[in-house]
């Protein structure tokens, strides 16, 4: 299923953290290419430097290339990793405001997603990435949950609402605010930058993978201590997959559940865990009673 919509004909594709897996990269690519669209990646074969897929600048620079080319409908980050706060000080922030191109990535393009935010920007996509969910080859019983995968996308892509129902409730109540999707250790890792939106209002929607509850535990405290937590209208939590002592993690949760004067909701199908759908950033939602004891996220098109 091709998850863009017809007005999507060119994707830009950057790396602005990690050093992509060549293998899943032209996996990815001839997707793409299946659906008809035409990929473009100045960067592909930047040398890596560290961890990252080529020096700061570099990965910056491509970036501005993207932004600086007619052809390009939309901005697909390859992958995650770690990288992209470093890009944030010196980024045209006025070329890519002036562009408002689409931007789909989820993890570390929290750091990216929330810098522009605070900008001012609301076409971001939390969603999959080049050498993720368009890379995969489902294996048996999978094709029909990749597929729902990229309907979501596509859902986000073309402004139709969505509705995640059977939310375990965690505090009840009805909130109803921008939506702001994030990979919680790295929203935590902005506080004290200029590069942390302010989150009052909106409807959070955190994940996580790979840390252990009581490192949940720190992030979630730090963010409550910075304040930035005060005035959040609405929480839900996602995925937190690969979890170590995850027998604390629910303990970790409803208390930070109780700190939140919206509703709290838990178990929504989104993160690093296979499958995950897509969320629009900024986009207006609604967190409301379902059945008995559970709740509803709802998102609507973006105005």
């Amino acid at each position: 299923m091709n998850p863009f919509p017809p007005s999507i004909r060119t994707v830009g594709i950057f790396a602005p953290a990690g050093i992509p897996d060549p293998e899943k990269l032209a996996a990815g690519l001839e997707r793409l290419r299946a659906w008809g669209l035409e990929p473009v990646f100045p960067g592909r074969d930047d040398p890596p430097e560290r961890f990252f897929a080529a020096a700061d600048a570099c990965r910056r620079q491509r970036l501005h290339e993207l932004l600086a080319d007619p052809r390009v409908d939309l901005l697909l980050a390859a992958r995650g990793g770690y990288g992209c706060a470093r890009l944030l000080d010196g980024l045209d922030w006025s070329r890519f405001l002036e562009r408002n191109l689409p931007l789909i990535g989820y993890s570390d393009l929290t750091a990216l997603q929330a810098a522009a935010y605070a900008r001012g920007y609301r076409r971001g996509v939390f969603g999959p990435m080049l050498t993720g969910d368009f890379a995969r080859r489902p294996a048996a019983g999978e094709t029909d949950l990749l597929a729902g995968v990229f309907a979501s996308l596509r859902a986000v892509l073309s402004g139709q609402a969505q509705t995640f129902p059977d939310l375990e409730s965690l505090r009840p109540g009805t909130a109803a605010g921008p939506l702001f999707p994030a990979n919680l250790s790295v929203l935590a890792s902005l506080v004290g930058t200029p590069h942390l939106p302010d989150l009052a209002g909106t409807i959070l929607v955190l994940e996580d993978v790979g840390e252990a509850a009581y490192r949940i535990d720190r992030y979630l405290h730090q963010l409550d201590q910075a304040g930035a937590l005060r005035g959040v209208a609405g929480l839900v939590f996602g995925q937190f997959s690969r979890t170590e002592d995850e027998h604390w993690l629910p303990a970790v949760l409803a208390d930070f559940a109780a700190r939140i004067d919206g509703p709290v909701a838990t178990g929504l199908a989104f993160g690093h865990a296979f499958p995950s759908c897509s969320l629009p950033v900024g986009a207006p939602a609604r967190l409301e009673p379902a059945a008995a004891g559970r709740l509803q996220l709802v998102t609507a098109p973006r105005p």
